[in-house]
């Protein structure tokens, strides 16, 4: 088992209102192992950031501790207007405000970073590619030259409008190759809003289904961080994108199947997480599949379940069920100290077909990329840079999108 010092420290940058929904989950925690306090709420508008903190049980920690250590309110406006060229220029206005609450609140201290953020609005959807690309390119400290940036994406619901599709291609787009073609994020994990909220059960209570995301986006990060930790055979962040690097294929989603009954083979709990996908995708056109599975102490030390045994049932599985395109599988079993007597299953499937999820949204897109290259969308944000977003950064975001989906056709 992995010694302390070996664990991975995470830390959270959400920017955007949708994305400070997601990390706010966090502070509720009574102990978010990985993470710690490494939490950093960012919005253009004051107000989204109180409501954000607001939704927090107020019961569990000290708000205003939260207020003046871990939310940040950057940019010269008061929100961008669902404008995501806003979101990413004022990013660049208050760069070194960024900069610093990241150097001087503890986050640089981790290894890893986990952006969260919406791809349908403006700010964060905005401002997290471009804060990545600059980390990048241009770490603050030695430390952070060696930092892995990971981006948790939700993506718009079906029945939202054309600006939100467009924004969600484009910020898509964003994340994994920056406008000069180059790697962004070396993962880009996504869930659709749609496909993980069941609508019809929900009615139109858009709380309950904003909950419904953020609470599997959140065990899907919990499970994916506690592989660093306590696993028997050390599986860490830097191993899950080793091969996606290789490969050029580095989106990810992921399917859950949480407390399940121990007396379940685990062929049929792999069945459950296929089953549970946060995105429509065929895990059969998947490049990559890692499965993460968390069992009680007990079952490990009664050589109920090994690592050696994980891997050959998750091969079996994925021999039965015709996924002949994974070129890399990686089991890792993590043990929970816990009373209960259950079993959770994490498949993070990679490289996979895209065209299940763009279906919706790529026609919204192309209507509103047609209006942006003839010439420019604009806002009252533009004055910040003096000039209207160019119209070849757009044509560029839409090229570099195509570039990779055709890369990964084969």
């Amino acid at each position: 088992m992995s010694q302390s010092d070996t664990y991975t420290r995470w830390a959270v940058l959400a920017s955007g209102e949708g994305g400070g929904r997601m990390a706010s989950t966090l502070f509720s925690r009574t102990e978010n192992p990985g993470i710690d306090d490494r939490v950093l709420v960012m919005n253009t508008n004051r107000a989204d950031i109180a409501n954000t903190i607001d939704r927090i049980e107020q019961n569990t920690i000290d708000i205003q501790d939260i207020r003046a250590d871990h939310t940040l309110e950057f940019g010269p406006l008061d929100g961008v207007g669902n404008y995501f060229p806003g979101g990413e220029q004022c990013a660049a206005v208050d760069e070194t405000r960024i900069t610093e609450a990241i150097t001087t609140g503890g986050v640089d201290e981790a290894d890893a970073f986990l952006y969260m953020t919406t791809l349908g609005g403006g700010t964060g959807n905005g401002s997290v590619p471009y804060i990545i690309d600059s980390l990048k390119n241009n770490p603050p400290t030695n430390a952070m030259r060696d930092v892995t940036h990971v981006a948790l994406a939700a993506w718009p619901y079906d029945f939202e409008g054309g600006q939100r599709h467009f924004n969600a291609v484009s910020g898509l787009s964003r994340l994994l190759r920056w406008y000069d073609g180059s790697q962004n994020a070396e993962m880009v994990l996504l869930i659709s809003n749609s496909h993980v909220s069941n609508d019809e059960e929900l009615g139109e209570d858009d709380e309950s289904r904003h909950e419904t995301v953020n609470r599997n986006a959140i065990e899907a990060v919990d499970m994916m961080i506690s592989a660093g930790r306590e696993t028997y055979s050390v599986v860490d962040v830097r191993d899950l994108i080793a091969w996606p690097r290789r490969l050029d294929e580095y989106h990810f989603t992921a399917g859950t199947a949480m407390e399940q009954p121990s007396i379940f083979e685990l062929e049929l709990l792999f069945d459950k997480a296929a089953n549970n996908l946060f995105i429509p995708m065929d895990p059969a056109t998947a490049k990559v599949v890692y499965a993460i599975v968390r069992v009680p102490q007990h079952a490990i030390d009664s050589g109920e379940y090994s690592e050696a045994g994980l891997e050959r049932r998750l091969q079996q599985w994925l021999a039965s069920n015709g996924m002949d395109n994974v070129v890399h599988q990686m089991p890792t079993l993590t043990p929970h100290q816990s009373r209960r007597d259950s079993i959770d299953v994490l498949l993070l499937f990679g490289g996979f077909d895209l065209d299940p999820l763009l279906d919706v949204s790529w026609s919204k897109f192309e209507r509103m990329m047609d209006e942006a290259t003839d010439s420019g969308l604009s806002s009252e944000v533009d004055s910040l840079e003096g000039e209207t977003f160019p119209p070849r950064r757009f044509r560029q975001i839409k090229q570099n999108l195509e570039d990779y989906l055709s890369d990964n056709s084969g």
